[in-house]
């Protein structure tokens, strides 16, 4: 424990060094199969990315370490793997076991994604557990990313990796012929990476919602872009900065607190080798989308509303207009569910006519302005009354309800439906919000049969208030709202 505490600690000296040449250190592989030599693989490390894997690796170059050592996995279409002790004259059986008195490198996971080319520690299931061994992938292993720690990479002599990883090879993957590796120091690219260009959105672009993409251009000789974003233009106030691996294409990332209502914000990226930084790009300006709609009415999950009911919903800052859509059955919004789509509403309320009998309906609200349209409000749902005929004398309806009056919101009259199922004193009453009787509409023996109670709410101020249906044997409760 003593001996692997004092190299680790050494390890974190050489990495002050390594980070103080400020620049990625070179390296030279230099390959013999069987004792013929076969070429050179030219890496370069990422001290910025990685400090103690590639003060690690260096140190261990330093005292060459890795010389006569093997690859001793190769795996075809997947990585390259050397570095241990054992492999320079020990059994094969134990190539690739490690030595447990060599000093451990604690884990520096990163955004840097496990493209060909990139090398990266073996480990045990331990995260914390790398010591010497390293691996080469021959493809792009992105299932690697966020597992293993990356920290370097070939610049030159890919052919010869492949050379390798296409080696006969036993059931263990072991080549059959023997491939050691000569590793020395060559020197150090000081190299800066080009600035990143931004892409989307443009300038002063409007209408930015949750799930909109910020995107950049590839940087060639980078491995990690980093995204800024503030409410300033002065950065004085950043409110997300996160780094993006740099893959083959360009980089796009989402800002995932972007706070609907026309905020503005300001963002910038740079790019970063594994060493050194960019310069900042350009800084540019979104502003968010509006807000989505609150709905007001019918209230979610009303049932027995009218078939041709009054949709509304609040007024939105900055919206010109509205989309109302209404899908049937499922609330999915797709084509063949449709069955109201209207853009161009000027006010906060649509009248809807003749709906399905007795179905549910999913609706939601968008707001628009005259550049983009904003996100829709959460989906509501209400289901339609039963078409019933309160003049037909054989109709008996065999269950006391009480329908939602229509239309609500309503001014200053409103319609109120009720089902009776056997003879009975019939209570109709309205009450404020309070508690507090406002009229008696109904305090009479009725029937069975459907019946509509018209309510004149003149003398009344706008608000909430509820109607209470009451015989022997049954009591139910509904809201209305009074818009003056």
């Amino acid at each position: 424990m003593k001996k692997s505490l004092s190299i680790l600690v050494s390890i974190i000296f050489l990495s002050g060094m390594i980070l103080s040449q400020d620049g990625r250190p070179q390296y030279k592989i230099s390959n013999e199969r069987s004792g013929v030599y076969i070429g050179d693989i030219i890496i370069e490390l990422f001290p910025y990315v990685a400090p103690l894997h590639v003060a690690n690796f260096d140190s261990l170059v330093s005292i060459s370490f890795y010389d006569s050592t093997a690859w001793h996995r190769v795996v075809p279409n997947f990585v390259i793997q050397g570095g241990d002790p054992n492999s320079k004259s020990g059994p094969r059986n134990t190539w690739g076991e490690g030595d447990s008195t060599q000093a451990t490198v604690p884990a520096e996971f990163s955004k840097v994604s496990h493209r060909i080319g990139i090398i990266g520690a073996a480990r045990d299931t331990d995260i914390n557990s790398a010591t010497s061994q390293f691996y080469i992938n021959t493809v792009n292993n992105t299932g690697l990313d966020g597992r293993y720690t990356a920290y370097g990479i070939v610049i030159e002599g890919m052919e010869v990796v492949h050379d390798i990883e296409n080696s006969p090879r036993d059931n263990n993957d072991n080549p059959l012929e023997k491939i050691e590796m000569f590793i020395t120091k060559i020197g150090v690219n000081e190299s800066i990476p080009e600035i990143p260009g931004l892409l989307q959105p443009d300038d002063n672009a409007v209408g930015f919602m949750p799930g909109s993409s910020l995107v950049w251009s590839y940087v060639e000789d980078a491995v990690l872009t980093f995204l800024e974003i503030a409410r300033d233009s002065s950065f004085s106030e950043i409110i997300f900065a996160d780094s993006f691996a740099v893959t083959s294409g360009n980089t796009s990332a989402q800002f995932p607190n972007v706070e609907l209502g026309k905020a503005k914000y300001f963002w910038r990226v740079r790019s970063n080798n594994g060493a050194k930084f960019s310069d900042y790009s350009e800084i540019r300006s979104f502003t968010s989308s509006i807000k989505s709609p609150n709905l007001i009415a019918p209230e979610n999950t009303a049932t027995g509303v009218s078939r041709s009911p009054l949709l509304q919903w609040d007024a939105v800052d900055g919206a010109i207009s509205y989309r109302l859509q209404i899908a049937k059955t499922l609330p999915s919004f797709t084509e063949s569910r449709i069955v109201f789509d209207q853009s161009g509403i000027t006010s906060t309320e649509q009248q809807i006519e003749n709906l399905e009998e007795n179905t549910r309906h999913y609706w939601r609200v968008f707001g628009e302005t005259e550049e983009y349209e904003g996100p829709n409000s959460i989906v509501w749902l209400f289901t339609t009354e039963a078409a019933t005929s309160v003049d037909s004398d054989e109709q008996t309806p065999n269950e006391f309800f009480l329908f939602q009056n229509y239309p609500n919101p309503f001014n200053p009259e409103s319609t109120i439906k009720l089902q009776i199922a056997e003879r009975s004193n019939v209570v109709l009453k309205i009450f404020d919000i309070t508690g507090r009787e406002a009229q008696t509409l109904l305090n009479q023996s009725m029937q069975p049969g459907i019946y509509e109670v018209n309510f004149d709410a003149s003398d009344l101020t706008s608000g909430v208030y509820y109607y209470r249906l009451e015989t022997e044997s049954f009591s139910q409760t509904r809201k209305m709202i009074l818009l003056k």
